[in-house]
């Protein structure tokens, strides 16, 4: 019970003939001096005063000028509400709800606000409604726990407000009305309430009971935003983001998307999505290293910005290229380090493992190449093909690496003399063998597949070429495929 009603209840009682001591507790009250009132109020609780026995029963349980003792509140909140006094009925049924200064018993916290629920006190009345909706002290009763909230929503309680919205717009207890659950929300969102302030924009957005309107959304998304409501900073930032309801405006809905990502919500991730999926690479991946900063992690969204970052590289490797490999990185350290998510099924982290652990050392090899990094590239294609031998993909690129060595080598080779000269070429004909065997295994694994047709005939007839040149003849070719083939 806030101060402000339990003045004003004592105003009401100045009324009363005066009394010894009454007119100092209700002053020592309204000046905030608890602890004088309750040594000034004690006297005529004792004497069965009802209204005094309350507010001692009030101070106890704040601990207003005196030491907080809720079995003690409790004693004075059952003594007046044994004779009626709603106000203590309420406080005392919370109590017992709670647990909070006596065992908690559910039913008799139901009895309680049931009595002042019947004395038209609207709290009370949302209390019991809610009981009634949970089963809580009482039989299950959504429709009876609707005419209580209803009761208090009609006093103007906000969350009565919201909890009728709620229950006319899921039909328990009522005959759905989706129309008329907006009204709720409506006057329960003028008075501040959050949550009917995010769901009426909700509806506004998808025109549930109401006429679709972004403005309209915005402006109750707004409202909840301001307040801290997680779910509506998000949907306002998609508002700003896509320019629906407002002008567009990114660095809003970055601010927006922000502080949802820093109170963990999940669906942050979706918003990284869609920022790469709509060609905003760079607000996409701002966004993501917020969210991975707390959540470092999250091996599928590391994932989907590592494949991300490695396209974009390809066509901007300055700007991209590091981040690339900083995401890349760390999604293969979880997946090499066995950090499967709780959230994930084996199954699910097994093509973690065999399927993009090796995809993700390719497409970063690749990279390397791009930037002139041969032995980064030939590290990871190592890993890849080590990872899944049957990837042929993995076995050309790493025999273009070694050809591109080879012919290194044997450059250097040319400039040399005597044993120097045998010794160099020695060196890049063992390469040259290691780009035979690479398209050897990529010839033996595309032989027949429809889907790597496209790079069976040219591996086949670049080993043809090299094998030919390396032994003077194709004898022994065929067999060499053969060894590699499933």
């Amino acid at each position: 019970m806030k101060r402000s009603l339990v003045a004003a209840s004592l105003l009401c009682l100045l009324a009363l003939p005066a009394r010894a001591g009454w007119e100092e507790a209700v002053a020592a009250y309204n000046n905030g001096d608890y602890a004088t009132a309750a040594r000034e109020f004690r006297p005529f609780a004792e004497q069965g005063q009802v209204t005094a026995q309350y507010i001692l029963g009030w101070i106890y349980q704040t601990g207003e000028g005196v030491s907080q003792d809720l079995a003690e509140a409790a004693k004075w909140y059952r003594r007046a509400a044994d004779k009626g006094n709603a106000d203590a009925q309420l406080a005392l049924g919370s109590l017992y709800a709670a647990g909070a200064g006596v065992k908690r018993d559910d039913a008799e916290a139901a009895k309680l606000f049931r009595k002042a629920a019947e004395q038209g006190k609207a709290n009370a009345q949302y209390m019991l409604g809610y009981m009634l909706s949970a089963g809580e002290g009482v039989a299950r009763n959504e429709a009876e726990s609707l005419v209580w909230y209803r009761k208090a929503a009609e006093q103007g309680l906000p969350d009565a407000q919201y909890a009728l919205g709620l229950g006319l717009a899921f039909g328990k207890g009522a005959t759905r009305d989706e129309q008329e659950a907006n009204g709720w929300y409506r006057k329960a969102a003028e008075q501040g309430h959050v949550e009917s302030a995010y769901l009426l924009g909700w509806n506004y957005e998808r025109g549930v009971g109401t006429i679709p309107s972004y403005e309209e959304a915005a402006k109750w998304y707004r409202k909840a935003a301001d307040k801290g409501n997680v779910e509506a900073q998000f949907q306002l930032a998609t508002l700003y983001r896509d320019g629906r309801g407002v002008a567009r405006d990114d660095a809003q809905a970055m601010a927006l998307f922000r502080k949802a990502a820093e109170k963990d919500y999940a669906y942050t991730t979706a918003a990284v999505d869609e920022f790469l999926r709509n060609g905003r690479p760079q607000a996409g991946f701002e966004l993501a290293d917020v969210w991975l900063a707390r959540h470092p992690e999250d091996v599928q969204l590391l994932l989907v910005v590592s494949f991300a970052a490695i396209t974009e590289a390809r066509a901007d490797p300055a700007k991209y290229g590091a981040l690339a490999r900083r995401y890349g990185d760390a999604t293969l350290a979880l997946i090499e380090g066995g950090k499967r998510p709780a959230t994930m099924t084996e199954t699910e982290w097994s093509e973690y493992r065999d399927r993009w652990q090796p995809q993700l050392q390719i497409q970063l090899g690749t990279l390397a190449s791009k930037v002139g990094s041969s032995d980064e590239a030939r590290t990871r294609f190592q890993k890849a093909t080590t990872l899944n031998p049957k990837e042929a993909y993995g076995w050309y690129l790493l025999g273009q690496t070694y050809f591109a060595e080879y012919e290194k080598l044997n450059a250097a080779s040319k400039a040399l003399e005597g044993s120097a000269k045998s010794e160099a070429v020695a060196k890049a004909f063992s390469k040259l063998d290691q780009v035979i065997e690479s398209y050897a295994r990529t010839v033996a694994l595309a032989e027949g597949k429809d889907n790597l047709k496209d790079l069976y005939a040219p591996v086949l007839k670049d080993l043809t070429n090299v094998y030919e040149f390396r032994n003077g003849s194709r004898t022994g070719l065929e067999q060499l495929i053969a060894r590699y083939r499933s």
